[in-house]
């Protein structure tokens, strides 16, 4: 079993960043769902489309950078 560190303190305004700009993230890619099931032009679905991509993009440097700070 790994044995887990506490957090240095002087991260732990980048953990509560990184959680709330996570928190945006998913408020994003939820309202890219819900335009899911909208009558959208095929221009509009192609920048709903982007949006989304973009957002999941965003997720994954914000899981990079609480790997390589946060530990997780």
């Amino acid at each position: 079993m790994e044995e887990t560190r506490p957090l240095n303190p002087e991260f732990e305004p980048l953990k509560k960043w990184i959680h709330d700009l996570n928190n945006r993230v998913g408020v994003i890619l939820g309202m890219a769902e819900l335009q899911k099931g909208e009558d959208l032009s095929p221009r509009a679905e192609k920048r709903r489309e982007t949006i989304e991509q973009q957002a999941f993009e965003v997720r994954d440097i914000l899981q990079a950078i609480a790997g390589k700070y946060l530990g997780g």
